[in-house]
Order: structure tokens, then C-alpha cells, then sequence
């Protein structure tokens, strides 16, 4: 950290400024501390920026969206103001060193940091993801390492500059060495920029080089595009992995999940210690001193005098003259990492206090059956296998060799939901004050618990067969089925098979690429609804003839800022499409589907995933939990209009964002949950009823309830599927997976012939009674194993399942007949 200058501001907001922490593209960056004490970094941007209303415009939408963001892994946005004469934003402040001064100063990071590096940054971009924020700008100094593990700052942020006179000026905003090919080129970007930029790092921290080179802009942009990286020196065990990720095609490069399963499935037996080499902790150590002395020999303006202690290196990862600390002042961690006993400082506990924390926002209590935590794991990631890519070829990761596999590709980005400390059991907490003065009530219905449910083991099922198989041109993300048609639509195309994954009509040129994650079904059963680029580079909306394959209307949308997230649903002649817009926030709009006119449209930042009933009075939204709260917000609109009826707090509960849907619904109450499976009166927002899944005294996370019309709702709760009778709660059964298994947050599911069908993190299928819990039969495969799970839809007898570019037909029996 360096002191202020005479130019510099001594306080920015509500924090006196203590120091500067670096510069960067942007602005500049001070340590500041508020008045109760919090410590935050505080980034003021560029006064030639403060002056462009087309900037301040995109900064306060990406700062709102950053600000969202909750994860383990990131530096969140915990403050700012995008009205200020310089606007500014303060990120919680992370002890540590960035990457590529870290790399610089002590060398390329040894193979067991550099596999606990990837899964921390890994965690970190699916918290990014999951609000619907692209990072664009993930480089080894947005890294930092910190004795805890890495974090990543700066998401989303550099979008704001795109048009000012940072970029109409030449300056190519981002860095060239690790942007995508996308991005070089400058065409639309999708979250798989991020998995290029996550490549491009992991290469420079295992080499200490750039997978590009050095050289000018021009030189660099050109051999991202055109040519391959140079990966030499990544560890055979890696190598495959980085490899997909630096891939020239978006859609074949991995998922965040799929790095997150494969290193979670090959762990090896814990280890002790820090994750880092001495070298790099005790640089870290010295960061962290700047905590201790903040205020020591303070001049009157409350920032470090000139006698005050600088560190080498500034928290941030920002290079700053000085030297180390000197004195009695203690550092903010009592030990360093070679003992394996490092105290507890200002961030909670560091290496070697064992694996305790949380894993999707549930209690890992080791000694009681918990799950640990990622942190938990990082210290024991080993070698194995897993299947990764796309687009015809998979990558199996055993000691860097590839080999040819059966077509598969990518499956949906979404992920396991940010890990939440000490998860405390969810409550409806109050409500906030909904539009037009109508105030939702607290939620305080009593806690059903499941002491006396049938219990199954999903486990000894028979294994079934596949009776029909196909492979798309491309990765499939929805699908739909109705008429004796499986509707699927892929990123480039939506494919039209009969029940014998037979062409049943040519594609069509409507892909929703990887941004579409919904498409809906009218109640009719014979249109089609979605969302996709129609091959023009236009985003529209769909109408298609399930029989025929014949698009019935294409409509442009009402805004060219519109990035349609897909179809949510039919209600009465309204259909309910979700976007997200790309200067005010996520956005709904109703169409008639008669006339194909605009009825309404609400622009919301709060918006985030949507539920649209088959009738009634109302649609709903929900908002995850913010970073700087724990609470999620579930809104009730008014259908007609699209106007907030009502809205409640629910404390952790998981809501994923806008082309989602984390929510069911019987006629007469709306589902969510948390830590308990709750109803909600869909009129009032008031709980109905709460009920507890798992072992009552260690609840399980709750993850998307259904429901099939039988007066049960299903839910996927850690390794639980249970079913629940929907008038009261009561737990009618819940069968476990084998082995402590564990199911997806957003994992694939679908009810049909009185089965419920459900896969775990796997992609082992299960079919299972309705009525009883019983495992009829189950369907496991390696070669999906390491693919997400894209689509899973049963009825007439029959189930189809989808991951990445493969489709599989199953009887209802699990036989070939």
C-alpha cells in the first residue's frame, strides 16, 4: 500500500481513505475503513469516465448485478454510489496477493496449488454466473490468493466502459492475453468467455507465462484468434482440462461444474497444511499486516503518516514500495501456513482447522455426516477421470491423454449455489414494503419434520436399458414433449424427433444458444414456445407447431438491449417471457398469443428466476440473496399487468436467475424452500406450511420442488428425494441415494406414468414409484458422468434424458419392451 497523494480524496463515501492500493483501466484504488471499523477496497473510476452518461448509465447496471453476487471464491460488492460526481464502488477487502504478482515474484504455482487454484476459481465464476454477470475480464491480477484460498474481484465491471472514450479511443478494454477469441474478435460474448479467460490463467499460473505470448495488442488478439495456445509445462493431469478450455468454439468448452465434479470425484486423502508454498504465504502474511496497522503513526487526515509500516505487496494484489513490517505488531494471522496451525484472523479461519464449513449452504459437520465444504477439499484433490467438451469429441482427463468418446457436449452453466456460513434454519424472515403500499406478512408457520416417513434406499434397483438413442448437431438445453413429439432446442437449432428419436421434422434455425434456459409448452399441446437467435444474430421469440415443425410467428422483440433468457410459461392468453437487458436489469414481458402484441414488460434488476402457473391471478419471481444478505425475496406480480402484488424474505434460500425456474406449483400454493420445503399462499405471500427434509436435527438444502398433479410436490433435498403431501407438509415418504450421494441444486427431473424421475451429480438415473419411493430401476453411464444434465422429460409411457449432444429413450419399465 502506498500513501496518499496531495490529489488523493481522504474520504469516499462513509470510508475515511487510508492508503492507495493500486490503479488500474478503470480508476484507483484506496484502502478505506468505515466508521464501525469495516475495511473495504474502494475503486473510483476515471474522472474522464464520471462525465459520460453512457457509462454511468451501464456502471450502476453492472454494479447492481456485481452486487448479487455471492460466493465463497469472490471479493464481493458490499457499497457504491453511481450518482456521485466520481462514482465509486467498495469491494470487501481480501488479504492476500494477486496472481500475477505472486507468479512474477516466486514462479509458477506446484501442481496440488495450482489443482486447489482451479476449483476456487472454478466455485468462483458459477457464483458469477448464476446472477447472470459475465466476468470479461479474468486475468491472473483479478486473482487473488489468500491463505483461505483464491478470490476473484472485479466481475462484470468492465462491461461499463464498452462505447466511452476508454474503447472509441483504440484502448481494447480487458487484456488481450486472456480474452477469448469471441471477445477479440468483437462479437457477442456468453458465459463461455469466462471458461477461455479461466484457461488462459491456469496456463500462466502453472508456466508463469501467458498461453499467447508477450508482444503489442494487435500481435496478441491475432494469435487468440487464429492460433493454438502453448500449454507446455501444465501437468499432464491438467493439461486436458485447460486444454478444453482454451478451445477456439465456445460451446465445447467445459463447464464450471463439470471442473467442480471432477476434481470433488477424484479427491485424495486429506492433507494437512496451507494450500500455498511458504514463499507465497508469507507474502501473504505481510498483506495481511496492513490490517494490524492501519492507524498506526496516522496523520490528521486518519490515513497511515509517513512513518507507518508499508507491506510489499498491498492487499488487491497491488504492488506497492515498502518493507515488511517491522515491531511487535501482529499479523492478522497468529502463525503462518508451514505449521499447519494458522489462527483465526479478520476472514475466519485459515488452513489447518480442519474441514469444517459448508457445501451448497449446509453445515459440514464431519463428525455428524455433513458434507464438507470446497475449502474443506483443497488440500486433498487428486488425479482421475472425467469427460469434458463438446461438439463430437470428449476429453477424458487420465494423465493428460485424450481419447475419442462417444459424441457428448456441455450441459447447462448452472451450478451447486454459493456456499452460505453457518446455515442457520430457514425462517421466513419479514417481508419489504411491496409496490402500491401492500406489505407481505412474516412467514412463521410451524416446522413439519419427517420422524415418520417411509424411508428407501435408491440403491439395488435393477439397471436399465436404453431403448432409443440419438445424437443432436448440437447441445441441447430445453426440450418439450406433447403430440407424440420430443421437442428439443439446442444452441444452434430446435429438433423435432418422434418417441423413436426418429427426424419427425427439419431443424429449425432457432437456437437460444446457451442463454435460453427456458421453453414452454401452451396448455393446448400444440405450440411450441421458445426463445433464439434465428440465425441472423437477432435474438426473437417463437411460436412452433409441435406437429409440423412450421413456425407459426417469429416476433423481434420491443427493445434491441433485450438478451432473451426464454419462454416461462402460458397463463390465459399471456405468454411470459423472461430477459436480461443489458443497461436496466433482468425484464419480463407479456405477449398475446393471439394478436402477438406487446401487453406489458417489467424492467426489474430484482427480477431474477420466474414461475407462471397454468392459471390464476398471478406469476412469481424470485431474487437471490444478495451479497451483503443472506435473504432471498419471493415477488408476486399480478398477471394482468405484471405490477408487484406482494413480497416475502426467505433466509438462504437458492433462486438461481433470470431464465430459470426455481419454483412449483399445485393451483393452490406456490413451492420454494430452503432449509425447509415451504407453501406459499399465492395470493399473500403467507407460508402455508414449512417442512423439514433429512434429518431433523441437520436439515437438508432444499433444492427445486414439482409436482405432477397427484396432491404430492417432490423435492431433491443433499441426497433425499422425498415426496410431501401438498395440502399439509406431511412427509409421505423420502428415499436416500446410495453411497451419500448427493443430487444438483438445478439437477434435471420429471415426472410421467407414476414415476418420478431424478438424477444425481453423476447422471445416474432413477426412476421411482410415486407412491411408495421405491426404486423401480435405475440407468448409470460413464460417458455422461462428466456432462451436466440438459433435459429430462418422461411421459406416454416413455422417458427421454439428455447431456450435451446425446439422447436417450427409455420405456417407463426401464426395458427394451
Amino acid at each position: 500500500m502506498q500513501p496518499l497523494d496531495a490529489g488523493d480524496p481522504t474520504r469516499i463515501g462513509p470510508y475515511a481513505i487510508l492508503g492507495v492500493l493500486g490503479s488500474g483501466g478503470m480508476g484507483k484504488v484506496y484502502l478505506g475503513r468505515s466508521t464501525g471499523g469495516r475495511t473495504v477496497a474502494v475503486k473510483a473510476v476515471r474522472p474522464e469516465l464520471a462525465d459520460d452518461a453512457q457509462f454511468r448509465q451501464r456502471f450502476r447496471n453492472e454494479i447492481e448485478a456485481a452486487k448479487s453476487v455471492s460466493g465463497a471464491f469472490t471479493a464481493a460488492v458490499v457499497d457504491s454510489d453511481t450518482e456521485a460526481k466520481v462514482p465509486w464502488f467498495a469491494t470487501a477487502f481480501i488479504a492476500g496477493i494477486s496472481l500475477g504478482d505472486a507468479v512474477a515474484r516466486f514462479g509458477a504455482l506446484p501442481e496440488p496449488a495450482l489443482r486447489t487454484l482451479t476449483a476456487g476459481l472454478a466455485e468462483a465464476i458459477t457464483a458469477i454466473h448464476r446472477t447472470g454477470i459475465i466476468h470479461r475480464d479474468l486475468k491472473p491480477a483479478n486473482v487473488l490468493l489468500a491463505l483461505d484460498g483464491p478470490y476473484v474481484i472485479d466481475f462484470g465491471i468492465t462491461r461499463a466502459t464498452e462505447g466511452t472514450a476508454l474503447t472509441t479511443a483504440g484502448t481494447v478494454m480487458g487484456s488481450p492475453g486472456f480474452m477469448s477469441p469471441e471477445q477479440a474478435s468483437g462479437v457477442r460474448v456468453g458465459p463461455e468467455t469466462d471458461m477461455f479467460s479461466l484457461g488462459a490463467t491456469l496456463v500462466y499460473a502453472a508456466t508463469a507465462r501467458s498461453p499467447f505470448g508477450d508482444g503489442p495488442t494487435p500481435a496478441l488478439l491475432y494469435r487468440v484468434v487464429s492460433q493454438e495456445p502453448d500449454i507446455t509445462g501444465v501437468p499432464d493431469s491438467l493439461r486436458d482440462m485447460i486444454a478444453a478450455c482454451l478451445h477456439k468454439e465456445p460451446a465445447r468448452r467445459p463447464t464450471t461444474q463439470q471442473i467442480l465434479e471432477y476434481l470433488d470425484a477424484n479427491a485424495p486423502a486429506p492433507t494437512t497444511g496451507g494450500w500455498l508454498p511458504p514463499t507465497y504465504t508469507d507474502a501473504i502474511v505481510q498483506a495481511s499486516s496492513v490490517m494490524t496497522h492501519m492507524g498506526v503513526n496516522a496523520g490528521p487526515t486518519g490515513h497511515m503518516g509517513p512513518q507507518g509500516p508499508t507491506p510489499p505487496y498491498g492487499a488487491q494484489g497491488y504492488q506497492g514500495p515498502g518493507t515488511p513490517p517491522q515491531g511487535t505488531y501482529a499479523p492478522a494471522y497468529a502463525q503462518t501456513a508451514q505449521s499447519g496451525m494458522v489462527g483465526v484472523g479478520p476472514y475466519g479461519p485459515g488452513p489447518g482447522t480442519g474441514p469444517q464449513g459448508v457445501y451448497n449452504g449446509h453445515n459440514g459437520n464431519p463428525n455428524s455426516g455433513g458434507k464438507m465444504s470446497r475449502r474443506a477439499l483443497f488440500g486433498i484433490i487428486g488425479g482421475g477421470v472425467v469427460v469434458l467438451g463438446g461438439g463430437g469429441t470428449a476429453i477424458a482427463l487420465s494423465g493428460g491423454s485424450s481419447k475419442k468418446n462417444p459424441p457428448q457436449a456441455n450441459g447447462s452453466s448452472g451450478g451447486p449455489g454459493p456456499s452460505s456460513p453457518g446455515a442457520d434454519t430457514a425462517t421466513g424472515g419479514p417481508s419489504s414494503q411491496a409496490s402500491g403500499g401492500v406489505t407481505g406478512p412474516s412467514n412463521s408457520a410451524p416446522i413439519n419434520d419427517p420422524n415418520t416417513a417411509a424411508s428407501n434406499s435408491l440403491g439395488g434397483a435393477p439397471q436399465a436399458t436404453a431403448a432409443y438413442n440419438a445424437t443432436t448437431s448440437d447441445p441441447i438445453y430445453n426440450s418439450a414433449l406433447s403430440q407424440n413429439t420430443l421437442i428439443l432446442v439446442g444452441t444452434n437449432n430446435t429438433h423435432g424427433l418422434d418417441t423413436s428419436l426418429k427426424t419427425k421434422w427439419p431443424d429449425i434455425a432457432c437456437g437460444g444458444g446457451t442463454i435460453s434456459d427456458l421453453a414452454c409448452m401452451d396448455p393446448n399441446g400444440t405450440t411450441v414456445y421458445t426463445t433464439g437467435d434465428d440465425g441472423t444474430g437477432h435474438d426473437n421469440c417463437f411460436a412452433i407447431d409441435v406437429n409440423s415443425g412450421k413456425v407459426l410467428w417469429n416476433l423481434v422483440p420491443f427493445d434491441s438491449s433485450y438478451e432473451l433468457q426464454g419462454a416461462a410459461g402460458v397463463i390465459g392468453d399471456l405468454i411470459i417471457f423472461t430477459a436480461n437487458v443489458n443497461v436496466q436489469g433482468d425484464a419480463l414481458f407479456a405477449v398475446s398469443k393471439t394478436t402477438h402484441k406487446l401487453v406489458w414488460k417489467q424492467l426489474n434488476a430484482d427480477l431474477g428466476c420466474v414461475h407462471v402457473p397454468k392459471s390464476g391471478k398471478y406469476i412469481f419471481t424470485g431474487h437471490e440473496a444478495s451479497a451483503s444478505d443472506t435473504d432471498s425475496t419471493v415477488t408476486g406480480l399480478d398477471v394482468a399487468t405484471g405490477t408487484k402484488v406482494w413480497q416475502v424474505s426467505i433466509h438462504l434460500a437458492t433462486m438461481g436467475g433470470a431464465g430459470e425456474d426455481f419454483f412449483a406449483d399445485d393451483g393452490q400454493s406456490l413451492f420454494t424452500g430452503a432449509q425447509q420445503l415451504m407453501a406459499l399462499d399465492p395470493a399473500t405471500g403467507k407460508t402455508k406450511w414449512q417442512t423439514i427434509i433429512g434429518d431433523p436435527t441437520d436439515p437438508a438444502l432444499i433444492n427445486i420442488p414439482f409436482t405432477d398433479g397427484s396432491g404430492r410436490v417432490y423435492i431433491t433435498a443433499d441426497g433425499y428425494l422425498a415426496a410431501v403431501d401438498a395440502s399439509n407438509g406431511k412427509v409421505l415418504w423420502q428415499s436416500s441415494l446410495p453411497n451419500s450421494g448427493q443430487f444438483s441444486i438445478s439437477g434435471a427431473y420429471a415426472t410421467g406414468d407414476g414415476q418420478v424421475y431424478v438424477t444425481d451429480l453423476n447422471k445416474a438415473l432413477y426412476a421411482v414409484d410415486a407412491k411408495t419411493g421405491k426404486c423401480n430401476w435405475t440407468y448409470s453411464n460413464s460417458l455422461l458422468a462428466g456432462q451436466n444434465v440438459s433435459t429430462l422429460i418422461g411421459g406416454g409411457g416413455k422417458v427421454f434424458y439428455s447431456a450435451g449432444q446425446a439422447v436417450l429413450g427409455f420405456n417407463a419399465n426401464g426395458k427394451n419392451a
